[in-house]
């Protein structure tokens, strides 16, 4: 008898655990927009704190396929979808895989913040972490200071000698690994 009770323990245990980020993380999130049109995309967040991080770094360092990891979510959830919600290292998160949300999101400064880590690596005030009005007037001046002729032949002086001699070196050796050659040349 004392197994039975055990193993039911144990179900139950199990039930609240792949339940939980649900519970605490889309149900508030459900009362919340109970009477507007949106609507959370598909998806389940996993277990607590680990969430989806498991599968997701098995797709992306073991089979080193991480498009497997989006397109089986993309079979789950139908094409037309467009995103799903995750929980991803200890956050819900919310992947999304069309080039026109992509867009959307992108262009939104608005309407979505940065998180961890891009603000810890980069800076409070780098150009990824800034948002809205801030962000513009960064980009704005970068993209003037690069894009202006003189200073993309000033570029192209600095950049050319050493494209063409990796380009030279490549030709000699034959056989080259792409993605670590040209990780050499842009590390240098």
């Amino acid at each position: 008898m004392d197994a039975i009770y055990l193993g039911l323990f144990g179900v139950v245990i199990g039930f609240v655990l792949w339940w939980w980020n649900e519970y605490w993380y889309v149900i508030p999130l459900k009362f919340k927009c109970l009477n507007s049109s949106t609507k959370l995309p598909p998806g389940h967040m996993g277990l607590p704190f680990i969430g989806e991080t498991i599968t997701f770094l098995w797709y992306f360092k073991i089979v080193r396929r991480p498009d497997d990891f989006i397109n089986a979510k993309r079979r789950k959830y139908g094409d037309g979808v467009d995103m799903f919600r995750t929980h991803l290292f200890g956050a819900p998160s919310i992947i999304v895989y069309t080039p026109a949300v992509n867009k959307f999101v992108l262009f939104s400064d608005s309407n979505f913040k940065q998180e961890w880590p891009t603000v810890e690596l980069m800076g409070v005030t780098s150009m990824v972490a800034v948002h809205g009005k801030a962000h513009t007037r960064v980009r704005k001046f970068v993209t003037n200071a690069i894009n202006r002729p003189d200073t993309l032949s000033r570029i192209a002086a600095l950049v050319q000698p050493h494209i063409v001699t990796s380009l030279r070196s490549w030709a000699e050796m034959g056989k080259i690994k792409a993605k670590v050659e040209t990780q050499k040349v842009f590390n240098n």
